[in-house]
């Protein structure tokens, strides 16, 4: 069956990496050695994905303070012993693989420093099925703005209707929110988001689940929260190694 999609758009936190305890906890310890109280942990897990800026004007008290906590976050942040503790989601390498086996090109759009996310996905064996990575350094507007949908439009060109885009927050996908001026490119293209709560997660067995998303588009599953339409890919040969990763759009 040929593939009806070309061009995937992966969030990374919460999406191919369990992380988000890991990063609330680097927050508030931040915010601790800066002289704050603790933020929310719910709070600050809402808003992981967002620029690191935005994380902290929501997590603590004046905007004064912000662009000092956010250099003292990534001393942490960047350094190769916190890099070491990211761990993928059960599934993800098989699914990257059988979707650059499928010939779809593969888009980190992350809020992390490019650098630090290259760093990341070398450490945990999928820098090879990317095909570009766009960091929060790489765009002037931050998510929920589409700057970084379309930046890897750039990188490969592709009609929005074959383009997906999967994350596992409104923020990943409603870019700029309903009725954005922006929203010309992003109109179209076809979005996946994660099951919200355990509760909903749990009703369907692992690695088969609904999410919510536009369109009621059919869904197989990257983890057991993150989902990537099932007919978006024809069966990869077990013995066919993904490609080597592509990067002379960078």
């Amino acid at each position: 069956m040929p593939r009806r999609f070309d061009l995937l758009i992966l969030d990374l936190d919460g999406t191919l990496v369990d992380s988000e305890a890991l990063l609330v906890g680097l927050v508030n310890e931040t915010l601790v050695e800066s002289g704050y109280p603790s933020a929310d942990a719910r709070g600050v897990g809402a808003s992981i994905g967002l620029p690191l800026d935005e994380v902290f004007r929501r997590a603590a008290p004046g905007p004064e303070t912000i662009d000092e906590l956010c250099t003292r976050y990534r001393l942490h942040a960047d350094a190769p012993e916190f890099v070491r503790q990211f761990r993928l989601y059960a599934g993800v390498t098989p699914t990257l693989a059988g979707l650059r086996f499928a010939g779809l090109r593969l888009v980190i759009a992350t809020s992390k420093r490019r650098a630090t996310t290259l760093d990341i996905l070398r450490h945990c064996a999928i820098d090879d099925m990317i095909d570009a990575v766009i960091g929060g350094d790489c765009v002037t507007r931050g998510k929920p703005h589409p700057e970084m949908v379309h930046r890897a439009h750039a990188y490969f060109p592709t009609a929005a209707e074959r383009t997906v885009v999967v994350g596992d927050a409104r923020f990943d996908i409603d870019r700029d929110g309903p009725g954005s001026r922006h929203r010309d490119l992003c109109s179209d293209v076809r979005c996946a988001r994660r099951a919200h709560t355990a509760r909903r997660a749990s009703r369907f067995p692992h690695r088969c689940i609904r999410v919510a998303q536009r369109r009621g588009i059919r869904l197989k599953q990257l983890h057991r929260r993150t989902a990537v339409r099932s007919d978006a890919l024809t069966a990869p040969s077990p013995r066919c190694a993904p490609r080597s990763c592509y990067r002379g759009a960078l």
